[in-house]
């Protein structure tokens, strides 16, 4: 591998209100996990650089990362933060089904605010609850969902599972998130 590339790119963390968006981002960020819920109003900003190897080539990512409120009251505020976003970690609680009923909401918002198709990796966060109780939307309903959002979107749309209680798969999904924007940006003849 060559000397690293550097590329910024602006992403943002969406879903429903709770679903743990802010959580998955400080466990990438390694702040730990705070297990009390705290509203976060309108969005946070972080930055995080990290070093991708791609094929060939290796590329140092400038990650701005933009953590969105997920409540309806901050709706108006919200669609301000994405310009300039081109890629989204689109994050469910498989504990609530309700959160993976309002994920076309949320494409639909990204896409539209944001000004294009951009790609993004499905997140069915909470996975530490599987098979207790609280296990209300099945793999199988995430899976199938990315697959048809892959053939309508044009590119891969994945669909990983994480639990930021037990910070499992949280620096994968962002792996995930890098391979689908640069096979994206291959496909629009951008790189």
């Amino acid at each position: 591998m060559g000397d690293p590339q550097s590329v910024h790119i602006k992403m943002v963390i969406i879903g429903d209100g709770a679903v743990g968006k802010t959580s998955i981002a400080k466990r990438y960020l390694r702040e730990g996990y705070r297990k009390e819920y705290i509203r976060t109003i309108g969005a946070d900003f972080y930055m995080q650089k990290r070093i991708y190897g791609l094929e060939l080539d290796s590329f140092t990512i400038h990650w701005m990362i933009w953590d969105l409120s997920g409540q309806a009251t901050f709706n108006n505020v919200r669609k301000m933060f994405y310009k300039g976003a081109k890629a989204a970690l689109l994050v469910f609680d498989i504990s609530r089904p309700e959160t993976y009923y309002n994920l076309p909401n949320w494409i639909n918002e990204f896409w539209q605010k944001a000004g294009g198709s951009y790609p993004f990796v499905l997140v069915a966060n909470k996975s530490d609850l599987r098979g207790t109780e609280y296990d209300n939307v099945p793999r199988s309903s995430g899976k199938k969902y990315a697959k048809i959002l892959s053939e309508y979107a044009g590119f891969e749309v994945p669909c990983i599972e994480t639990s930021a209680l037990e910070n499992w798969n949280i620096d994968e999904s962002f792996r995930k998130l890098t391979n689908v924007i640069f096979e994206w940006a291959k496909r629009a003849s951008l790189i």
